[in-house]
């Protein structure tokens, strides 16, 4: 089971976005000195445009740290995400014409699916049958595959992994690349060999969709093709106070190898929590009215390359699974080392 990975996993780097709310490179008085292990890194790794950092748009991700000692939201050293009033103004157009189609578009679904029926009040009274299972996700189309994003530690200058995500010619997801877990002589980054991809299907304006639908479901459910590796199925809940900006629910994907599918039927009871990757002693249920994004992470520690092909990802109900909680759980008294 992989127990930690950077928090960099949280927030793949986006590598194609539609909106030009560009980051800056911080100007510290730090200059020479990073320009001194810029051109350090660039003798050791002798191509040092694996690791430039690539431009990303504010509406193509969250912005939210993984950690409130970092000086900056993205929790990036180096990162500026201050703007000067020329540069917004300039992209107010495209941002304007692009976040303001998808909220047309938000609110003609809205008028289309009105009707007297309310599916999720009904499936909140039990109407979820037995062995009903919902494809939440396909990957069958170019705009499909767009919703998800794709990451890995070389993308961050903190090693030499890579990774993509592409369509395949039976309509389904190919998430491959190399893991290496060589460790850049630069003095800071201390482990290496990640890569990730992430859902970011967001409403218009960055706006959260949550997984809320899936609440009356026991179990996630994939279909998945493997190189025998392991993976890992994070599902993504920060909310709004600082402290729950890392907040995950993760369980192991076990991958059989060989040319034959395998159907994940993984317990919602089972995700266990963790905060930018790390395991936590005090353990809860996931909360699925939270759940705005689900990721899958490879950081198994073993070079060389990997392939996990993806035909869906959707939900499955088992009315014989009752478990709650799949974990030990206990109470803190009153006053405890987390406070009140």
């Amino acid at each position: 089971m992989i127990s930690y990975f950077p928090g960099r996993l949280l927030f793949p780097k986006i590598r194609n976005t539609s909106c030009a709310f560009f980051s800056k490179e911080s100007t510290s008085s730090n200059s020479l000195a990073e320009s001194k292990t810029n051109s350090e890194l660039q003798d050791y790794t002798g191509k040092s445009n694996l690791l430039e950092k690539k431009k990303v748009g504010v509406f193509g991700t969250s912005t939210v740290p993984i950690n409130t000692n970092f000086p900056n939201p993205k929790g990036v050293i180096g990162y500026d995400p201050d703007f000067s009033v020329k540069e917004i103004v300039a992209e107010l157009p495209n941002t304007r014409k692009t976040q303001g189609a998808k909220l047309a578009e938000e609110i003609k679904d809205a008028f289309s699916n009105i009707s007297i029926e309310k599916p999720e009040l009904l499936e909140d009274i039990g109407f979820v049958r037995h062995n009903e299972a919902r494809v939440e996700y396909e990957f069958d189309t170019p705009e499909k595959l767009d919703l998800w994003k794709i990451g890995c530690d070389s993308d961050w200058k903190e090693g030499f992994s890579t990774c993509s995500l592409v369509n395949s010619d039976r309509g389904t997801a190919v998430f491959s690349g190399n893991i290496s877990t060589r460790v850049l002589k630069d003095g800071r980054v201390e482990r290496a060999g990640w890569a990730s991809m992430k859902l970011e299907d967001r409403k218009s304006f960055n706006r959260k969709k949550f997984l809320s639908k899936w609440r009356n479901f026991s179990h996630l459910l994939l279909k998945v093709r493997g190189d025998g590796r392991s993976y890992k199925i994070m599902l993504h809940s920060p909310l709004s106070m600082d402290f729950t900006w890392g907040d995950s629910f993760s369980h192991p994907l076990h991958t059989h190898g060989g040319p034959y599918w395998q159907y994940e039927k993984i317990p919602f009871s089972k995700f266990f929590h963790t905060v930018a990757g790390r395991i936590q002693d005090r353990q809860y249920r996931v909360n699925l009215e939270d759940t705005s994004s689900i990721g899958i992470v490879i950081m198994d520690r073993i070079d060389g390359d990997f392939k996990l092909e993806i035909d869906y990802i959707g939900v499955y109900n088992d009315t014989t699974h009752v478990e709650d909680f799949a974990y030990e759980t206990y109470t803190l008294p009153v006053f405890n080392t987390h406070g009140f």
